[in-house]
């Protein structure tokens, strides 16, 4: 019997261990590798109030505003406030940010952000964040299992483990800390891996999800690769570098909220970022030069061409300011998670804010369930990959640009395959973006572009009959 089973060794996880009470039995069950997993490809960096001219509360009316108005304000509030506190934890754990020449942090400013607000190291925080929180947890006693997990246990209407490897891991508490799921679209900046797994296992647990038509499409992923495209940070805009047409003219702000550059480039057709002017970009963003490198651009002499690519899923297991979810004793943080931080469209920055707060709560709320009084049964499932098919049908029907017969006909497409949870998970965001008949923040409507009060509100929904556990 375990006080914490934690399903995805990312940072909500990670965070989760370290916040757990010295001596809890803890265990981590992760499908990937070490270092794999979309955690350490996380560049920009994270927002927190941290700097002169910022206060947790312009950071939550910047939140707010990048929401477009179906934030959860108090969720909003609540982790802004908590933002210094945050930032000041991962120091004590060995995260070595970058800092200006006085000691204190160098904050980068990305999109939505009204002053400069993100916390990073070079274009790598992501990566630097995971470095230092495995080396912190080395001195915990927590056992890694490396499986998929295949179901999450349950057992008169409470969650009391994980099955994974035809074994059962009882625990106290659950946690899903499993990632986003951009790999179900066609063109991502995620790892392979992040397929909704955790949304998945939810459902089956008959657990309620929110905000599934809210995928984030990142404005400046690189136009070239197959499925898992380079990142080209928010950042570089921050710093100075333009979007520009083929003819060499800027066309848009490129600070302004992700949907709306996004859909900028995508009306523009051939768009692409310039980063010739920055004298000190090999220093400042070397995973950006490297990678525009390994497909053959020189980020140093050539403007790089760049499109939208799935980056951020919004949606997810809706969970509250401690991560429970609808399901006792299941909780979920990181991008899994649905708290309404993020309303219609997420700021930059804050994603890996909520992670880490929602993370840390979880910790130390997870000695304080009881005791379940079954471990359990394990039975030998896995939970399949998902079809191959279904990437590019979510491109076509629900990507960056989306309308009431494309989600038609996503929906008629998805109803040829055969039945598959990732597959129904893939239904239910297609149902819930046919159904916003808006655009809002990402979700953006070619035949409904207006945003309508009517529905200014966030949408929740429960897995179909038969994906329940």
């Amino acid at each position: 019997m375990y006080d914490l089973v934690i399903v995805g060794g990312g940072i909500a996880g990670l965070c989760a261990a370290l916040a757990a009470p010295r001596g809890a039995r803890i265990v981590v069950i992760d499908k990937g590798e070490a270092r794999s997993g979309s955690s350490p490809l996380a560049q920009g960096g994270l927002a927190a109030a941290v700097g002169p001219d910022d206060t947790p509360d312009l950071h939550a009316r910047d939140t707010i505003s990048a929401g477009a108005g179906i934030c959860d304000d108090d969720i909003v509030k609540d982790v802004c406030e908590e933002g210094p506190d945050a930032i000041a934890w991962l120091v004590a754990q060995g995260c070595d940010f970058d800092r200006n020449e006085d000691g204190s942090l160098h904050l980068a400013r990305e999109g939505g952000q009204t002053v400069a607000r993100s916390v990073h190291w070079r274009d790598a925080t992501g990566q630097e964040i995971v470095r230092a929180l495995r080396a912190a947890v080395r001195d915990r006693d927590v056992e890694r299992v490396q499986e998929s997990a295949a179901s999450v246990l349950v057992e008169d209407g409470r969650c009391v483990g994980v099955a994974a490897g035809a074994r059962a891991f009882a625990g106290r508490a659950t946690l899903l800390a499993t990632g986003g799921a951009g790999a179900l679209w066609a063109a991502t900046t995620n790892a392979a891996g992040a397929t909704g797994d955790g949304i998945v296992l939810a459902l089956q647990a008959g657990a309620q999800v929110a905000d599934l038509e809210f995928m984030q499409f990142h404005p400046t992923a690189l136009a070239h690769g197959g499925a898992q495209r380079v990142l080209l940070t928010e950042a570089l805009r921050g710093h100075g570098a333009t979007l520009i047409d083929a003819a060499g003219e800027r066309f848009v702000d490129e600070l302004g909220p992700r949907h709306v550059v996004a859909k900028a480039i995508l009306d523009r057709g051939d768009a692409f970022l310039d980063c010739r002017h920055l004298t000190d970009l090999e220093e400042q963003f070397p995973t950006v030069v490297a990678g525009a490198r390994a497909h053959g651009f020189d980020a140093r002499s050539e403007p790089l061409p760049v499109t939208p690519a799935a980056h951020y899923f919004i949606g997810g297991v809706a969970a509250d300011a401690h991560g429970r979810t609808s399901v006792r004793g299941l909780f979920a943080a990181g991008e899994c998670a649905a708290t309404g931080m993020h309303g219609a469209n997420r700021m930059a920055g804050n994603s890996l804010l909520e992670t880490v707060v929602i993370g840390r709560r979880v910790g130390a709320a997870a000695a304080g369930e009881p005791e379940p009084g079954s471990s359990g049964v394990a039975t030998g499932e896995v939970l399949p990959n998902p079809d191959r098919r279904l990437p590019p049908l979510m491109w076509d029907g629900a990507g960056p640009i989306r309308d009431g017969v494309s989600l038609l006909a996503l929906i008629d497409g998805l109803r040829e395959l055969e039945d598959g949870p990732h597959r129904d998970l893939c239904l239910m965001v297609a149902r819930a973006a046919l159904a916003r008949a808006e655009s809002r923040g990402v979700h953006i409507r070619s035949d409904e572009p207006a945003t309508e009060p009517a529905y200014a509100a966030r949408s929740f929904d429960r897995a179909p009959r038969r994906m329940a556990h």
